[in-house]
């Protein structure tokens, strides 16, 4: 199976993906939250926050598995090129697939544009929250024992 490109997700990649997944349906609740305050909620808005965060939540897999995959290689160049391409490739899957969901939006009305646009800010805003609140990473860091 390994030959077919199959890997083992690492427990850290699944945490963390889980991790920015509660954070991507917090986010998307609160801007469902703004569009029913400003009574502009509808379908359309719904499927297009779950969209947008299908796609942040699979480019951060991605990144995940990424890297898992370069963790373990002994060239610290081939391992900064592997990242470096990792990300032009997934930036321009990101950017395919917000074009499709704008494409979609635009000319069908299934999704609402703007929270696709939103989702894609989501997990800077998870990690930035998720820093300050988890003292593991500030005791990692050497900010207090």
């Amino acid at each position: 199976m390994k030959g077919l490109g199959y890997m083992k997700v690492n427990e850290v990649v699944k945490r963390e993906t889980i991790n920015i997944a509660i954070g991507i349906v917090i986010c998307s609740a609160i801007t469902l939250l703004g569009f029913i305050i400003f009574g502009k909620y509808s379908l359309a808005v719904l499927l297009g926050s779950i969209y947008g965060g299908a796609i942040v939540l699979l480019n951060f897999f991605l990144m995940g598995l990424t890297v898992q995959k370069i963790a373990d290689m002994d060239d610290p160049n081939a391992a900064k090129r592997k990242m470096q391409a990792s990300y032009s490739s997934r930036q321009v899957m990101l950017l395919i697939l917000t074009g499709i969901g704008m494409y979609i939006a635009f000319n069908f009305g299934i999704f609402h544009w703007l929270p696709i646009l939103l989702a894609i800010i989501y997990p800077r805003i998870i990690i930035a929250i998720g820093g300050i609140f988890r003292k593991e990473w500030r005791v990692k860091r050497g900010e207090i024992e």
